[in-house]
Formats: C-alpha cells, structure tokens, sequence
C-alpha cells in the first residue's frame, strides 16, 4: 500500500499543473466573456421588442375602428373575385361555342384567318343537319351576357377634372 501511494506522490509531483489548468482556464475565461456578450444581447433585444410592441399596440388599438371597413372590403372583394371567374366561365364557354361554330382547331394566323371563312361556306352549302348545334346566336345576332360592373363592389369613383387635380396639388 505505501509503494502504491509513493508511486502516486511521484506522479502528481512530475506533472506540471499549472501547464494542465491554464488552458481550461482560458477556455472558462473566453466562455464567460462570450456568455457575458449573449446576455447585453438579449437586453437589448428584450429592450427593442418592448419599445416595438408598445408602439405596434398603440397602432392596433388606434387601427381597430378601420377593421370592420376592412373586413367589409375584403368580403367584397371575394365576391367581386367569384364574381369575374363566374363571368370568365361565361366567356370561355361563348368562346368554346364560337370556335365550334367557325370549326376553328388551327390557333394560327393562316387557321384563324382562313378556316372559319370555309367552314362558313361548308354551312352554307351542308344546312340540313340533323342536330341543333350549340351556338352563341339569338335571331342571327351574337348575344353577349351581362359582366360585372366594378362599382357594385367598389362604389362609384368620382373622377377629378384637371382643374380639380390642379387645385388639390395633385397636377402642377
């Protein structure tokens, strides 16, 4: 037992400590340095979203009447949106029928030129067909539907003359 405790006290006395614990050390020193640097960051940012929420709160609330007009735009705008695909449908469906009817498949400037006037001397020639053919005519006349009409949605815009505008500083 004394030899094995002798061996040890030969050992601890040859090691060099201080070249052993100085770079922990200076590894402990640097880490509470850069934790000592984190912590005036985070102060800072708690500071700056502080100072932000105050200020974003106060626009909110000040902003709250305008909401419910907002919420009405919005709402309007969705119905104009639904609105102009349905109008749209409309129109690619009166288109569909108008290049049935010119027999229009050719999306060239030859095809859409020349084709629909030989389909139209082809009808003329062949006008005993068996089927009613779908077709965008009334009495012979292209019926066009009713589209939106903008100010339903968005009101009437009054227009400023240039006087007006010139007057308001707009136009100089």
């Amino acid at each position: 037992m004394n030899n094995v405790a002798h061996d040890y006290a030969k050992i601890i006395q040859s090691a060099d400590l201080e070249k052993e614990i100085n770079p922990l050390c200076t590894n402990i020193d640097d880490m509470l340095a850069r934790l000592d640097e984190f912590e005036t960051l985070l102060a800072s940012v708690r500071a700056e979203s502080n100072g932000m929420m105050a200020n974003n709160v106060c626009s909110i609330l000040a902003f709250s009447d305008n909401f419910d007009q907002l919420r009405k735009r919005i709402d309007s705008l969705e119905q104009f949106v639904g609105c102009v695909s349905a109008n749209l449908g409309e129109v690619e469906r009166a288109v569909d029928i108008s290049e049935e009817e010119l027999h229009v498949t050719d999306y060239s400037i030859k095809g859409l030129l020349i084709k629909p006037l030989k389909a139209k001397l082809a009808a003329s020639d062949s006008s005993s067909s068996s089927g009613q053919p779908r077709t965008n005519l009334v009495e012979g006349k292209f019926q066009p539907f009713q589209i939106y009409k903008s100010d339903d949605y968005f009101g009437k815009v009054e227009e400023e003359t240039p006087a007006e505008m010139i007057l308001s500083g707009q136009l100089e």
